[in-house]
């Protein structure tokens, strides 16, 4: 007779919210948390034949989840210090050196959307895939981010024009 694993569904019932509580006290980012849980499960499930034979499988869906966790901890802090490292270029002319310092002061998501798009020559599509988000948010950041801009031109424009007045 073989070793047969007990079905997936009910590791998969008794394990899961337990193991999402714990890395989102162990991370404390629910959203990060959710993820290493869900890829942690979606690995088990994977290769249930070997896992569900193990000794303890639920130590070993602990681990990956947390192994998961931490790569990617690792991984957000390696691209926030590499972020902060680049420096936007000054020798720009201008205006599209004016134009860049506007685009700095965008909130993060729709700066990078226009970096990748203008900088990157990057389609909607590619930038949704190096963001992790679909095609139609890449589409409103931008969208939302040319608004911006177009705001914050007329308000310099206005400031301009008031000045030589005076």
């Amino acid at each position: 007779m073989t070793n047969q694993p007990p079905a997936f569904d009910d590791f998969f019932r008794d394990t899961h919210v337990q193991l999402r509580a714990a890395l989102v006290v162990a991370t404390g980012d629910r959203d990060l948390a959710f993820d290493a849980a869900d890829e942690a499960f979606a690995r088990a499930f994977v290769d249930w034949a070997r896992v569900g034979c193990m000794a303890e499988p639920r130590a070993w869906v602990y681990r990956v989840g947390i192994n998961v966790a931490r790569r990617r901890v690792r991984r957000r802090n390696l691209e926030a210090t590499l972020f902060r490292k680049i420096r936007p270029r000054t020798d720009l002319p201008a205006p599209a050196g004016e134009l860049w310092h506007l685009v700095a002061g965008l909130p993060q998501r729709q700066q990078t959307a226009i970096v990748l798009r203008y900088l990157g020559d990057l389609t909607e599509e590619q930038i949704g895939v190096v963001m992790g988000v679909k095609r139609g948010t890449v589409s409103r950041t931008l969208g939302d981010a040319h608004a911006r801009l177009a705001v914050a031109l007329t308000v310099d424009d206005v400031k301009g024009d008031s000045n030589e007045r005076v």
